[in-house]
């Protein structure tokens, strides 16, 4: 104990006590005092402001904040705005965003499948669709934005229509005005159970063939410490999947209550294909 200049006692730390506490320290997340903040765009039921835990994914985000000790808050913003936007951290298809921006690290996790869905009544005969392929010849409705390659669906004979609202476009299936939609598997069964309840079974649906995309947490090379903070987020995924906690969230979404059967197994491959981008 010394008195200083003005008087005051104050008690020496001893040294040991400092590398106790640098230790300590040393072995919290990088950014532990820090908001990660994560832009995604409104699109139930994998994310949604409205809903709880906002949406699937953004339950699955916040049981990795959890597990990895990462804090992370989800902001919504248009599609186009994420896009352009060359220095934030995203949340959504890799796809859509590695054409603009260059990430610390990419982060799967979960898996998505396109689907074709179909309002039985206004078909005579029973189809079965298991590839593009098998639509030729048919009116297809798709979400504005959503087709990359227009000219493959016109030498495929295919007549595509396309549509700002995914709402309108189910309605127009409805009254058939189209003859089937190609959509994101559950935004197309959220929508059905949103607008039409009573006849959830009159709809038909079947998996793309070989169709499944990633849904990812992707880094910007602006984030301090990315890949200690990748490296958390990478280990708390893990930690809710092998607690179960991952399974339980998503198979909530599914009205079967159970994963497609492929799903675990293309989600690791997409985590071993950008985890291997990262060069890690």
């Amino acid at each position: 104990m010394y008195t200083g200049e003005k008087g005051v006692r104050t008690t020496a730390v001893p040294a040991v006590v400092i590398a106790i506490i640098a230790f300590w320290l040393s072995l919290l997340p990088a950014t532990a005092a820090e908001v990660v903040r994560l832009d995604a765009n409104e699109s139930p039921p994998y994310w949604s402001a409205s809903m709880p835990g906002q949406g699937m994914c953004g339950e699955l985000v916040q049981a990795i904040a959890r597990a990895s000790g990462i804090e992370l808050a989800i902001q919504f913003k248009p599609l186009n705005r994420m896009i352009e936007d060359d220095a934030n951290n995203d949340l959504g298809n890799p796809a859509f965003f590695m054409r603009n921006q260059e990430f610390a690290a990419i982060i799967p996790i979960a898996v998505y499948h396109v689907s074709v869905f179909r309002y039985q009544p206004n078909h005579q005969k029973p189809l079965i669709i298991r590839s593009l392929e098998d639509i030729k010849g048919f009116r297809v409705g798709v979400l504005k934005g959503t087709l990359v390659d227009r000219s493959y669906f016109a030498s495929a004979g295919i007549r595509v229509e396309e549509s700002y609202s995914q709402a309108s476009l189910f309605r127009k299936l409805h009254k058939g005005r189209i003859d089937m939609i190609v959509d994101i598997d559950l935004s197309g069964h959220h929508m059905i159970h949103d607008l039409f309840p009573d006849e959830v079974d009159a709809f038909a649906v079947d998996i793309i063939e070989k169709s499944e995309s990633p849904i990812a947490i992707l880094l910007s090379l602006q984030l301090a410490d990315g890949s200690k903070v990748a490296k958390h987020l990478r280990e708390g995924l893990e930690r809710i999947k092998a607690s179960g906690e991952y399974q339980a969230i998503v198979e909530k979404y599914y009205a079967s209550g159970s994963l497609p059967g492929h799903y675990m197994a293309e989600l690791a491959l997409f985590s071993f294909l950008y985890q291997f981008a990262d060069g890690e």
